[in-house]
């Protein structure tokens, strides 16, 4: 495909993209309010501990099973 081809493929699955939102009630600005949301959740240090300390949990179970 040329870089054109892929580019025009891009913008309409962004178009669909973006009307398929709108159609299930999501505009853009809460989407992306949502998404930075989730964001700052997933990154907090006590998620990111909590999420180390069960992995280890996890790998100890399994090793021990």
């Amino acid at each position: 495909m040329s870089n054109a081809a892929v580019h025009a493929r891009h913008i309409a699955l962004a178009r669909c993209e973006r009307a398929a939102g709108e159609a299930f009630g999501f505009a853009d600005a809460a989407a992306e309010d949502a998404i930075r949301s989730v964001r700052a959740t997933l990154v907090t240090p006590t998620t990111l501990a909590l999420a180390t300390f069960a992995t280890a949990l996890a790998a100890t179970i399994t090793y021990l099973v």
